[in-house]
């Protein structure tokens, strides 16, 4: 054991302490650094004597701004725009030739596909560009769903109740479910089930009224208007289909049909004025 201690080199030397800096992960790295600034300085001495760096530099820039004005100010050959109808493919060509004029490139097809995407028409868009100068506009476009009435103006809207154009009348809408009543735009979706529930019978409603935020009441194009409750809509709907198929009588004297309570219907009939109840005493007399 003796002889083994004498061997070892003692803690105090300092040679053994140099020998220990060769393992610090620290020394390593300070020792790399001095060796490439050294390289770089001899480098810069010896070989780049000559060389104006300054110049180079400038070179590299002139070149390099050369090869991005080639990329940013490609010509437009065409646009083709898919899957839009036609004033929307007008708008969005326009669109198109409009940023060409600034500067157009596949570098740039990102922001276009971001500023055709925030048509209100336009629900996803997809843009290509080919060094031939033709841009190619591929866009899924929202499908009109429902009118809403709202302050006198009849904002035509999606299924997701995005306003796709404004109208300032009816006039060659009547293909869409007509909803009037406050807040109604937020419930486009229960609207459209309801639509589809009424089925066979949805051609003679007039318009669909959002009550109270909770409810509908549904207004035929006879005047009559069916209530129906918060509640059980499938059952009310279905009631509604079997008085409006089975029923035989005229319905015009009927004012309403009240289904909120589905075990209590309530039918209310309207009121003769006074020239129609003397026209029919009349009509009872002389038969």
């Amino acid at each position: 054991m003796n002889l083994l201690k004498s061997k070892d080199p003692a803690p105090s030397k300092l040679s053994y302490k140099i020998n220990r800096l060769f393992y610090r992960l620290w020394f390593k790295v300070l020792l790399i650094t001095v060796f490439l600034i050294s390289s770089a300085f001899l480098a810069k001495k010896f070989f780049y004597k000559n060389i104006d760096l300054n110049e180079e530099i400038k070179l590299l820039s002139e070149e390099s701004s050369a090869f991005y004005k080639d990329l940013t100010e490609l010509s437009i050959s065409s646009v083709l725009v898919k899957g839009a109808q036609k004033s929307l493919e007008k708008e969005i060509t326009i669109m198109v030739q409009n940023l060409a004029t600034e500067g157009f490139s596949a570098l740039k097809a990102q922001a276009l596909r971001e500023k055709i995407q925030a048509i209100n028409k336009v629900e996803k868009a997809f843009v290509k560009f080919s060094t031939d100068g033709l841009v190619i506009v591929s866009v899924i476009e929202r499908k009109e769903a429902v009118v809403f009435f709202n302050n006198d103006l009849y904002e035509v809207l999606d299924s997701n109740g995005i306003i796709l154009s404004i109208k300032p009348n009816y006039q060659g809408l009547s293909g869409f479910p007509l909803l009037v009543g406050k807040h109604g735009s937020r419930k486009i979706k229960e609207l459209l089930s309801l639509v589809n529930e009424i089925a066979a019978n949805k051609s003679e409603v007039l318009y669909y009224e959002w009550i109270g935020q909770r409810r509908w009441n549904i207004h035929m194009k006879n005047d009559l208007v069916f209530k129906l409750p918060e509640n059980n809509l499938s059952k009310a709907v279905e009631l509604m289909s079997m008085f409006l198929n089975e029923t035989n009588k005229p319905l015009r004297p009927i004012v309403s049909v009240d289904l909120r309570n589905i075990d209590k219907p309530v039918i209310k009939f309207r009121k003769p004025s006074s020239v129609e109840y003397t026209t029919e005493k009349i009509g009872r007399f002389e038969s």
